[in-house]
């Protein structure tokens, strides 16, 4: 059994192909490599920054307008003259406590559009499971101009990793309009994205923003308007300040989308004198559910150097390519596979001639020992520059017809 081949070792060899073609095709490889790891990645993409997306927290408040227009002037009402598509109610004014409904929810806001009321009483014991509240009286009603309200957002973000911090008075912001540019709005009422001041729009802005209109079909019920049936929609707050160098430039965007077939409502009891009497709100509106998202980073030397490392791995891939065309491939392939690869003979016997030989000399003379083994490294030195001579001689070989002489030597090919 030889164990030279079964435990054989396979080591790395540096052999220099002379070879305009796979010289220059390994260089583009390398220079394409290069520059998408330091363009590309590192500089384009920004991989020295250490990004993560921010937490924050949202406060919206509503406000009726200071002066309501005449209920004559809405179609949907029942005492205008105007053809309206849809069912037209009473209209009603109320106020933004009244309107904004439920309050206290940090992640939504809602705002009412219509309202169902009911007049109920118990005419029997709480106690009694039969017991039912009977409608005394019904009324339906459209809440009047509730387009000229203003909606007021407030919002922070916190960057947890970077300990990074901004309010939204402290920030440029933009929000999205029908075409997706990104828009600053400074009007009398209306302010986007304005450093110092309060993120505020009417509800009919907000609503054209988001191609909403109140008094198109809705989407569950085409028989009846959004106005009446209510609508959600997701309002998206994106943070960022990796779209320019400079990541000390924060910016956030709004864009609003209309959640199809959803209607909004939520009902209401309110009890009066004692629980026998309560006045029961059925409410559909305009309902806003708040997203905060995006993409905040920073410098971390650790991505940086993830950035080169991960590429380091195309150039060693690009080595392979050229190694494989060179001895699969190319007319030259034999040539250029006897010189990469080659397997030595066994040196057991090698070294069990040695041992020997060693044993004799030393029980002859000891010091016969030290200098057979003088002679025996000179003789090894030796035939390493004789070696060195015949591969020489084999290369010019080469140079001049184009293959290689091969005596004595196992290739794999």
């Amino acid at each position: 059994m030889d164990w030279d081949s079964i435990l054989s070792y396979n080591t790395a060899k540096i052999v220099t192909i002379r070879d305009k073609r796979l010289g220059g095709l390994h260089i583009i490889f390398m220079v394409l490599i290069i520059v998408y790891i330091v363009i590309y990645s590192a500089i384009y993409k920004k991989g020295y920054l250490l990004t993560e997306t921010p937490v924050g927290s949202i406060r919206a408040s509503l406000l009726a307008p200071n002066e309501f227009k005449d209920d004559s002037n809405f179609t949907y009402c029942d005492d205008n003259t105007i053809e309206y598509n849809f069912k037209k109610l009473e209209c009603d004014y109320y106020d933004e406590a009244f309107v904004s409904f439920p309050v206290g929810d940090d992640v939504s806001f809602a705002a009412t559009t219509r309202v169902k009321i009911l007049d109920q009483v118990l005419n029997c014991s709480s106690k009694n499971p039969k017991c039912k509240y009977t409608t005394v009286s019904t009324r339906n009603v459209y809440v009047s101009d509730i387009e000229d309200f203003t909606i007021l957002i407030d919002h922070t973000m916190f960057a947890p990793s970077s300990l990074i911090q901004y309010n939204s008075k402290q920030l440029k912001g933009y929000i999205l309009d029908n075409d997706n540019n990104e828009i600053q709005i400074n009007e009398t009422i209306n302010t986007i994205g304005i450093p110092g001041k309060p993120d505020v729009l009417t509800i009919g802005k907000l609503l054209q923003l988001a191609n909403i209109d109140l008094d198109g079909p809705s989407s569950v019920n085409s028989t009846n308007s959004i106005r009446y049936d209510g609508v959600v929609a997701l309002v998206f707050i994106t943070y960022s300040n990796t779209f320019s160098y400079n990541t000390n430039n924060f910016k956030y965007v709004y864009s609003i989308k209309k959640v199809e077939d959803t209607e909004y409502g939520v009902p209401e009891a309110v009890i009066l004198d004692n629980v026998s009497s309560r006045m029961y709100y059925n409410r559909h509106g305009i309902r806003l559910i708040f997203i905060q998202n995006g993409e905040i980073g920073s410098f971390n030397f650790q991505a940086l150097l993830l950035t080169f490392v991960s590429g380091l791995g195309l150039l060693a891939i690009s080595t392979v390519v050229v190694d494989q065309l060179a001895i699969r491939f190319l007319p030259e392939r034999k040539t250029y596979s006897s010189h990469k690869f080659q397997i030595t003979h066994g040196f057991s016997e090698s070294r069990n001639k040695l041992r020997i030989s060693q044993n004799e000399t030393s029980e002859k003379d000891p010091l016969l020992l030290v200098e057979t083994t003088k002679n025996n490294e000179n003789n090894n030195s030796n035939n390493i520059d004789n070696s060195d001579n015949d591969d020489d001689d084999d290369e010019n070989y080469i140079d001049n017809d184009g293959y290689q002489n091969i005596q004595n030597n196992n290739i794999i090919l």
